[in-house]
């Protein structure tokens, strides 16, 4: 009987070691992903432009480069307003060959559950594809959509649902 009470300890302390190993493997320096995360915020501009961050600022007007692309009602269609700040953020993985994006494709709440799924992974797509169009290794990219799961306000507005139909980038260490 205590064989088997020794044989569970020693089973969950395995897997709690082996747990955290796995934790402490990422423990690197993340700079340059915190800089180039610091552009998302919770409060993003409705330009499609981001704050806190100088990828691509060539204007030197104060514009910055975002990593959060706005689409039209029911559109897969990349703004040519946002193109540039795209290839600013190509250009950012490009010279990072150890950072990876995360693009995730969002949607406002109308339609269905399954419709806004597919809608936010054709947004995602279409910002994926300028990045490899620019050169970008696609193993640096990753697709997610998250439909109408994460809204980025709780309102039934026009103005609230423009904020949600929207493409993320987000960096992480590879």
């Amino acid at each position: 009987m205590k064989a088997k009470q020794w044989i569970k300890v020693i089973v969950v302390a395995c897997s709690v070691f082996a747990l955290t190993a796995c934790a402490t493997k990422h423990k690197q320096d993340q700079s340059s992903i915190n800089d180039a995360n610091a552009a998302y915020s919770d409060n993003a501009q409705a330009s499609g432009l981001g704050q806190g961050s100088n990828f691509g600022d060539e204007s030197g007007g104060g514009r910055h480069s975002g990593r959060v692309y706005y689409f039209a009602y029911d559109s897969n269609v990349v703004q040519e307003a946002d193109k540039p700040a795209i290839a600013a953020q190509a250009n950012f993985l490009l010279s990072h060959s150890g950072v990876s994006a995360t693009v995730e494709g969002h949607t406002d709440p109308r339609g269905s559950r399954e419709y806004n799924i597919g809608l936010g992974e054709r947004r995602a797509k279409a910002v994926a594809n300028i990045l490899i169009a620019k050169g970008v290794n696609p193993g640096q990219i990753h697709v997610v959509s998250y439909g109408a799961e994460k809204l980025a306000v709780q309102g039934r507005t026009e103005a609230d649902y423009q904020q949600d139909r929207r493409v993320v980038l987000v960096y992480y260490k590879r």
